[in-house]
């Protein structure tokens, strides 16, 4: 096995221009939840690393690569896969650099069952939760509305005080479609219904955990000003200054999981819903970063997102898999498959401000690479400590992430998942 390290932050390695970064996924996602002044040290529970690729999926007759390529126009793979050459390029330095050392020192429990290239196996190890009795500690907002949003109900803010708090709700219901807060230097733990349903949220950090739907996009807007009265140095009331998303794209794995309910109802998607109106929320010169995946369709449903918000396309970020070894997971150049996601990232107008690369024409799109050994089945990096050298002023800034999967010490975050590895049975003690 490569050796492994406990480094002191999620960054292994990163060169002088940051366009290539080794990051390591759990810890990433650990370190998050924690400030300078109250640091996280409990460990995120987490898959076995990978030891080696994938086995190939591709084509091997030419009737079936024939039938591949075929499908590939509306179906298949997006038209600008990211270029191979950084891949390789991006890779190899991390090699020379930072050799033998890809990932953390993980956590593991026996209930977290490794990443499978089978679909079904994936969906059914992704089911299997940390400990027994967590499938009972899921909090998510039902995927049909079965009640009434009452978007006149104010915040709940659990704490704003110094000291460590616990706090009890009765009812996971209580927790949907509402805004809830710890706006305290630390972490604040809540207890649902059972005590066993242990939560713990991260300091300065606020949360909906609702469906992404009209209604509730609404109530978002009014709580983020009501939250956010006041203007900061670089955003008005309710604005933020990042603000990223991971939406949940139609494609056969979501449909098969369910996990975000698809709608295929046009003016009930999510981006759609979010298209009127989150452009208000982003402060001039903000960056917006979204995840997409390698159909060409949605790469234009995203491009058009941004469109709709005044947001220029001005990087392109591919986080590409690697086994513990520093090998990709699968072939770069596969047809079915490929080891790396993309995101977008663009900015909104500000012509006073610009922290992107300057030699570059403003039309140019920087290319940047995240590498890391990945994690659970839609496990992605926490993009934290990458992005707030980004920001005018690192101690001061506004961020939101939409469709997030754990909550992020000092961000906000809105989806139907917010909670979901925020369950005390997902973590462990670490060292500190």
């Amino acid at each position: 096995m490569a050796r492994v390290m406990q480094p002191s932050g999620s960054i292994l390695y990163q060169n002088k221009d940051r366009s290539v970064t080794l990051m390591d996924i759990p810890l990433s996602i650990s370190l998050s939840q924690g400030t300078p002044d109250h640091p996280c040290t409990d460990l995120l529970y987490s898959s076995p690393p990978l030891e080696k690729p994938h086995p190939s999926i591709e084509p091997r007759s030419k009737k079936a690569k024939q039938r591949v390529q075929e499908r590939i126009s509306d179906t298949g793979l997006a038209s600008q896969p990211f270029p191979r050459d950084l891949l390789t390029q991006g890779l190899a330095e991390i090699h020379a650099e930072h050799p033998f050392i890809f990932c953390s020192e993980r956590r593991m429990n026996h209930h977290v069952l490794p990443a499978h290239h089978n679909k079904d196996q994936v969906q059914k190890e992704t089911s299997q939760i940390v400990d027994e009795g967590t499938q009972e500690s899921q909090i998510k907002p039902p995927e049909r509305r079965t009640g009434v949003l009452r978007e006149s109900q104010e915040p709940l803010i659990l704490s704003s005080s110094a000291t460590t708090e616990e706090h009890r709700i009765p009812q996971a219901c209580d927790l949907v479609n509402k805004v809830i807060g710890n706006l305290s230097a630390r972490p604040v733990l809540i207890h649902v219904g059972h005590p066993d349903r242990k939560y713990s949220i991260p300091p300065l950090s606020i949360f909906m955990l609702s469906n992404v739907g009209h209604r509730e996009a609404s109530h978002f807007s009014k709580m983020a000003t009501k939250l956010f009265p006041e203007p900061s140095p670089s955003a008005a009331p309710g604005q933020f200054d990042f603000i990223l998303l991971d939406p949940p794209w139609e494609n056969r794995s979501v449909r098969r999981s369910k996990t975000y309910g698809s709608r295929r109802k046009a003016d009930e998607d999510p981006m759609h819903i979010l298209s009127g109106m989150l452009g208000k929320h982003m402060a001039p010169g903000a960056l917006v970063a979204c995840w997409i995946t390698n159909k060409a369709s949605v790469r234009d449903a995203a491009l058009d997102a941004f469109e709709s918000w005044g947001v220029e396309l001005v990087e392109e970020w591919a986080w590409l898999k690697i086994t513990v070894h520093g090998e990709p997971i699968c072939d770069l150049d596969g047809s079915m498959r490929r080891p790396y996601e993309t995101m977008l990232v663009g900015r909104t107008l500000d012509v006073t401000f610009d922290r992107f690369d300057n030699s570059t024409s403003a039309k140019a799109t920087t290319k940047r690479l995240i590498v890391g050994v990945p994690d659970l089945h839609s496990r992605k990096p926490c993009l934290k400590e990458i992005i707030e050298p980004m920001m005018r002023d690192r101690s001061n800034y506004r961020a939101l992430e939409i469709f997030a999967r754990n909550l992020t010490a000092g961000w906000w975050s809105w989806g139907n998942e917010v909670l979901k590895y925020s369950w005390k049975g997902h973590w462990t003690e670490g060292h500190g």
